[in-house]
């Protein structure tokens, strides 16, 4: 999957009382032309051109947020089932053996390699104190949970033919002894390090298919493509009154939320743009509050 049920689950949705109420509100607009908030609006807008308090909301805008509306509620109700399936094969989830563990802090995303995950994907952060093998004291003080690289078989085995391709060297007999036994060492240990990943990655696939993981990310997967398309066509309707500018902002916020927050300080045209969304859902919000 090109993403990870853990940045999907991460998607901040509008809240369902909220996108109840602006669907309300569009819809009575389209209906009787009710004027909705206009003190408000002519002081958001300044009875700005195409947006005036007397004028009835977009039904093609209507119709599309309730598009939108209807994806929230499928992708909320994928994401509740997944994070119960979570809870409910948390315990029966295997840790990666310590031997297979490399770089601390894998949580913050900061390595290529693969992470310990859990059942559903999401960063596995565990508890270091039990890791004496090969994490001194100091460290498990200070860093008392965090999430692991992980070796894998595949990574292991392509170790494991460098180390028996490679041909000791050393200028003294002392030096290609130690050399020699330090291969001999390192093949034994990636060996070991093999079986201890086919294992570790054979009941890790045994439970995400026993468990039905595999599908229900592929659920949330689904439903999260559905909700981008709907907040789309939400962004190509045009908005008449307050409530369909809420409406297309809260769609916004779905798809592009993580990107304006990110570029909110910044200096370039993005940032302004980001800064302008931001005003736009604040002024609606508060015209509707």
């Amino acid at each position: 999957m090109n993403q990870s049920a853990g940045e999907a689950m991460a998607i901040e949705l509008p809240s369902m009382s909220r996108r109840k109420l602006l669907l309300g509100l569009g819809a009575a607009s389209a209906a009787a032309a009710v004027t909705i908030a206009p003190d408000a609006l002519g002081a958001a807008v300044g009875q700005a051109p195409g947006i005036s308090g007397d004028q009835a909301e977009n039904p093609e805008l209507i119709a599309a947020y309730q598009k939108f509306n209807d994806a929230c509620a499928q992708l909320e109700e994928v994401q509740d089932a997944l994070q119960w399936l979570a809870d409910e094969w948390r315990h029966q989830w295997p840790l990666a053996p310590e031997e297979l563990l490399l770089g601390a802090n894998a949580q913050d995303g900061r390595y290529t390699m693969p992470a310990e995950r859990d059942i559903i994907g999401r960063y596995l952060v565990r508890d270091t104190s039990g890791l004496t093998k090969r994490l001194a004291a100091k460290f498990r003080r200070e860093n008392r949970k965090t999430c692991f690289v992980i070796r894998t078989a595949d990574e292991e085995r392509e170790l494991l033919k460098r180390w028996t391709r490679s041909t000791p060297t050393g200028r003294t007999e002392k030096a290609l002894a130690r050399n020699r036994a330090y291969r001999i060492k390192s093949i034994r240990e990636c060996e070991f390090r093999i079986q201890l990943a086919d294992r570790y990655e054979a009941e890790t696939t045994r439970l995400r298919g026993v468990s039905g993981a595999d599908a229900a990310r592929l659920r949330v997967r689904e439903a999260d493509i559905l909700l981008r398309k709907a907040a789309d066509e939400v962004s190509k309707c045009q908005a008449c009154t307050v409530a369909g500018l809420a409406m297309k902002a809260d769609a916004l916020t779905v798809t592009a939320g993580a990107l304006t927050k990110i570029a909110k300080f910044d200096e370039s045209p993005l940032g302004q743009i980001a800064r302008f969304i931001e005003s736009v859902a604040e002024v609606a919000g508060r015209a509707l509050a």
